[in-house]
């Protein structure tokens, strides 16, 4: 078996903060497997590291927030929580909003694997900030706090609101739980329609839940109809309504 591309793969998983560290393992196990010598494989993905390491010791926030995710899930690297958290705060202080959205999952989590303890209080705080930029995951994870009112005061009806933002711009998880507030009457008026709609969209998607609550919805033909025209005609940027 020839593995002329996984010096390639092992590149862009270092440079892409999306793929996750079971990719780099698989690699590394396809070339041992095969007998292959790792020397220009891991020479290449060092490389990388490294210019990351520079630019974000440049002040580049977005390689700081790479370089945070690089330690945070050891990627070419040990896994070093102390240095994620360090890299994140260089990138979130300078207002860069997936280094902030981070921030609050470890905030939101405060698990072993961190260097930080559970703090609702940050965790929406940092959120907030992600969110108000637009960033989609942290417009649903503070739409989710305003649902639990963890963190912040409980209040449905922003839930709502943070949840319509991230669903516009085509997060599924932000989707089907527009869809289950609209089903359940939470923090908006019980709509059948505009539920089976959302869940649609985000079953479209992959999600199997939205896949399941979609199927639960209790519509006549009619109404199933103008819920799967809703959906059709969807576009990026628009909040469904009636």
């Amino acid at each position: 078996m020839g593995c002329d591309a996984c010096g390639s793969i092992l590149y862009a998983v270092i440079n892409d903060g999306a793929n996750m560290k079971i990719i780099v393992q698989f690699v590394i196990l396809l070339l041992t497997l095969n007998g292959y010598v790792l020397a220009e494989e891991v020479s290449t993905a060092s490389n990388s590291l490294g210019q990351v390491q520079k630019q974000a010791e440049a002040g580049d926030a977005s390689a700081q927030t790479r370089l945070g995710w690089i330690y945070a899930n050891g990627i070419g690297v040990p896994v070093d929580a102390d240095m994620a958290v360090e890299w994140y705060q260089k990138a979130a202080a300078q207002g860069y909003p997936k280094a902030q959205y981070e921030l609050g999952i470890m905030y939101g989590s405060g698990e072993t694997v961190t260097s930080v303890t559970k703090d609702p209080n940050k965790a929406a705080e940092w959120f907030q900030k992600a969110a108000a930029q637009g960033y989609p995951k942290a417009q649903f994870e503070f739409g989710s706090m305003h649902l639990t009112g963890e963190g912040v005061k409980k209040d449905a009806t922003k839930a709502v609101e943070w949840y319509q933002k991230a669903a516009a711009q085509g997060l599924a998880q932000a989707q089907t739980s527009l869809g289950w507030m609209y089903q359940n009457g939470r923090g908006v008026a019980k709509d059948g329609v505009l539920a089976y709609a959302w869940h649609n969209l985000a079953a479209a998607q992959g999600n199997e839940n939205a896949k399941k609550l979609r199927d639960l919805t209790n519509l006549n033909s009619v109404q199933r109809a103008e819920a799967e025209r809703l959906s059709a005609n969807w576009k990026p940027g628009q909040v469904l309504s009636r």
